[in-house]
């Protein structure tokens, strides 16, 4: 056989040989429909804003966020620079739009299930009659079936006369109980 032969032939099995690994590399690298939908966002915003009405058609929740994701497979929003309005409408006439103000780093939902809100959390109401001032802790977690709000992290409740710190808390609304585990330690100051 001559070396031309040689060649030719030797030139078409390498070729062969390099559609093969390109045919079998561009498949390794792909990811299925549920990779996707349970690796990537669903949908993303920058500079979110959205507002959330009762039945009667009174604005209950504003929410604010620097970025939103959604996805949709696991039910679950994240959000960074995150801060939330809910109104409370028990009273309209004397106290209209009463509510309270969420701030907090990170925040995460899956519906139905848990909300959890990270880092720099602040709590503040928008009324001059609550007896609380300020709540401030570095990580909450609410559960949403149960309705009870924990962490077990540390927490200072501020209001006109005391101060209230501790670790290890957990806030049952349907008892409208709040309970500090651990390190509780509150101080009062007399009214002038």
């Amino acid at each position: 056989m001559s070396v031309t032969v040689r060649s030719i032939i030797i030139a078409a099995l390498l070729s062969i040989a390099a559609a093969l690994l390109y045919r079998y590399s561009a498949n390794t690298g792909k990811l299925s429909a549920d990779e996707i939908n349970e690796r990537f966002p669903s949908f993303t915003a920058t500079n979110f804003t959205a507002e959330l009405y009762n039945e009667k058609g009174l604005l209950n929740y504003s929410i604010f966020a620097r970025d939103v994701s959604f996805y949709e497979s696991r039910d679950l929003i994240t959000a960074d620079y995150l801060a939330g309005f809910y109104y409370d409408h028990e009273d309209l006439v004397n106290q209209p739009g009463r509510g309270w103000q969420i701030i907090a780093d990170q925040g995460e939902v899956v519906f139905d299930r848990y909300a959890k809100l990270t880092g720099n959390v602040h709590v503040q109401p928008n009324f001059p009659t609550s007896p609380i001032e300020e709540i401030i802790t570095p990580y909450v977690h609410f559960d949403l079936t149960a309705n009870i709000i924990s962490s077990p992290e540390t927490i200072t409740i501020r209001g006109r006369n005391f101060e209230n710190q501790g670790a290890n808390y957990e806030i049952d609304l349907n008892q409208n109980t709040f309970v500090i585990k651990d390190h509780p330690h509150v101080v009062y100051h007399p009214e002038t």
